[in-house]
């Protein structure tokens, strides 16, 4: 039943461009649940006919849920518009779905990314302090990132394979490149 016809189990499905970036920004700790009131930029300009230059940096109002961004006509996000995320230039009854080696190369080299990985990272290692600090915790922790890594993102631990791929990572690339890896995984863009 590879179609999933006889719906014996939930098929996986890419989560939208939209819920890909909230749940960056959520994992990482900085999204903004500010509900209401102006929108926020994509782009650094509005108007013209030169062009649009992205925003590759948000502060804080440029973090809130992407139902808050402002879309521009006939011009993708340059992250997200490979996820088939609209261009607002058409309206659309139903969302196209597609899989292409260009959105795991966009995620994973994004500028946004690249921020969101580092800010995840801050995030842990403060995570992780702080319950030493308590004495919750003890043992290595490089290990203890990784766990607290994986309970952010995937709400689960990692299993022995996973920890030990995991480590080889941090102690040769830093923990920041396991943050990047883990918002370009399946597991972190599918709803299984």
């Amino acid at each position: 039943d590879a179609d999933s016809r006889l719906l014996w189990r939930f098929p996986p499905r890419r989560l939208e461009a939209e819920a890909v970036r909230d749940t960056m920004l959520f994992v990482s700790g900085r999204l903004n649940l500010d509900m209401g009131g102006r929108g926020f930029d994509l782009f650094k300009s509005r108007g013209g006919l030169s062009g649009f230059t992205p925003i590759e940096s948000f502060d804080a109002a440029g973090r809130r849920r992407m139902i808050y961004a402002h879309k521009v006509r006939m011009e993708r996000d340059a992250v997200f518009g490979a996820f088939d995320c609209p261009d607002a230039g058409q309206s659309m009854a139903r969302r196209r779905q597609s899989t292409t080696p260009i959105q795991a190369l966009n995620l994973f080299n994004s500028p946004f990314t690249f921020h969101e990985s580092e800010a995840l990272t801050s995030r842990i290692e403060a995570d992780v302090a702080q319950a030493a600090a308590t004495a919750a915790t003890s043992g290595d922790p490089t290990r203890l990132q990784i766990d607290r890594a994986f309970q952010l993102a995937f709400t689960r631990p990692p299993d022995p394979i996973e920890a030990r791929a995991a480590e080889a990572v941090v102690r040769e690339h830093g923990l920041a490149t396991l943050c990047r890896v883990i918002f370009n995984s399946n597991e972190f863009v599918f709803v299984p």
